[in-house]
């Protein structure tokens, strides 16, 4: 590294995003688990602070974030979109396919004792993160497309997604969403190592397959140490994912001040497309189960209340892709949110109120009441999957539509 991009620097003067790459004391007498890591929350300057007077800043991997989480007055996602749904959905759902294909052949190349590449997966982040910029709704659309017998690499797919999601929300920079959109992706390669006769047994593991499925951080970690290109950011999440703001979690227990950004905001967004998806042991729930259940975490100091209110805010009251019951009998999808207007999205009803399929594009925003002057209000949010719905069986009728 060349003089010009290494710069010293006070302790005391650091800001989210810089990239420490050298401290005043060796790294051995400090917990810090990589030699060099970006500041990614204000844990992470906390950390640094009581251990050195100063340090030396890469500024060719810096990208400052001028704001911390309780500075932000006016979240990102209300600057406007650069796409509407329309333009964007097609992209999204490209993206999507590319980084499942990429997930399959990094899974495989793992069990397979393959090298593996994590730039490969970045290269998908980006586009993510692209797509997401553009217009968010479209992304959020794909993350609601679920395929049986892909419920690992939709997991990690939807965490990469939603994760991004709140880091736009909180104004994060686009290459500091790349980095978060990776921990996403990669936060439970662990799994990888345990055996799918546990991960997809139907009932309640007993406490000895509970020991085994609690190893998949440190399995994660020690993968992740072992690839090409990784991001360094990935493996401390893939460690500490399933750690708690009140330092109950697990492997280690590490409290508040220990955890980062991108841990806590990975913790949090896991947990919400968990509750979200079918799993073998019982069916989908909805968003707003979830919602009770991030809101419980929260107040049970399991998560960062700050932050499960900002990602609850920036999903909307009905998510992109949400299967919803109007007040007059009929179920839609929903498209996508409209600014001011949260109640009335953007909707394509798909079933009758008996039931039988159609196909009608609806903006509550505009089309207050129905063919038969019925009003248009949400009366339920239904679970995924709810009367077999799927959102990806839609997709040419979406691209008729909208062209």
């Amino acid at each position: 590294m060349s003089n010009t991009e290494r710069v010293k620097i006070r302790a005391k003067d650091l800001r989210l995003g810089m990239y420490v790459c050298e401290l005043d004391r060796p790294w051995s007498e400090t917990p810090f688990l990589f030699e060099g890591f970006e500041l990614a929350s204000p844990a992470d300057i906390q950390a640094v602070t009581q251990y050195c007077e100063y340090v030396y800043i890469d500024m060719h991997r810096t990208h400052v974030v001028h704001m911390v989480l309780d500075e932000i007055r006016e979240p990102f996602s209300r600057a406007g979109k650069s796409a509407s749904f329309d333009q964007e959905i097609q992209a999204a759902e490209s993206t999507r396919e590319q980084t499942s294909s990429l997930l399959k052949s990094f899974i495989d190349d793992i069990r397979f004792g393959q090298s593996v590449d994590v730039q490969l997966g970045q290269s998908a982040v980006s586009e993510c993160v692209a797509s997401i910029l553009r217009n968010p709704d479209a992304m959020l659309y794909m993350a609601q497309i679920r395929n049986k017998g892909e419920q690992s690499s939709q997991h990690a797919f939807n965490v990469c997604v939603f994760s991004i999601l709140l880091g736009r929300y909180l104004g994060l920079s686009p290459k500091a969403l790349e980095g978060l959109g990776t921990c996403g992706l990669l936060h439970d390669v662990g799994k990888i190592s345990i055996a799918d006769s546990l991960l997809n047994k139907p009932g309640r593991l007993n406490a000895e397959e509970q020991a085994i499925l609690r190893q998949h951080p440190k399995l994660g970690r020690d993968i992740l140490m072992s690839a090409r290109n990784v991001y360094a950011g990935a493996v401390d999440v893939a460690y500490c994912h399933h750690e708690h703001v009140d330092g109950s979690g697990y492997p280690r227990g590490l409290h508040d001040v220990q955890l980062n950004l991108h841990t806590k905001i990975v913790s949090i967004v896991e947990t919400y497309d968990d509750v979200t998806s079918e799993r073998p042991y019982r069916p989908a729930r909805t968003h707003l189960d979830a919602i009770m259940l991030l809101n419980k975490k929260a107040k049970s100091n399991k998560f960062d209340a700050k932050l499960v209110e900002r990602f609850l805010a920036c999903l909307g009251t009905y998510p992109p892709g949400s299967i919803v019951e109007l007040s007059n009998g009929d179920v839609a999808l929903v498209l996508e949110t409209n600014p001011g207007q949260r109640l009335r999205p953007r909707i394509l009803v798909v079933r009758d109120p008996d039931h039988n399929p159609v196909e009608r594009l609806v903006d509550m925003a505009e089309q207050q009441v129905d063919g038969r002057g019925q009003p248009y209000k949400v009366k339920l949010v239904r679970p995924p999957g709810y009367l077999d719905i799927d959102p990806r069986q839609y997709r040419d009728t979406l691209i008729k539509l909208f062209n």
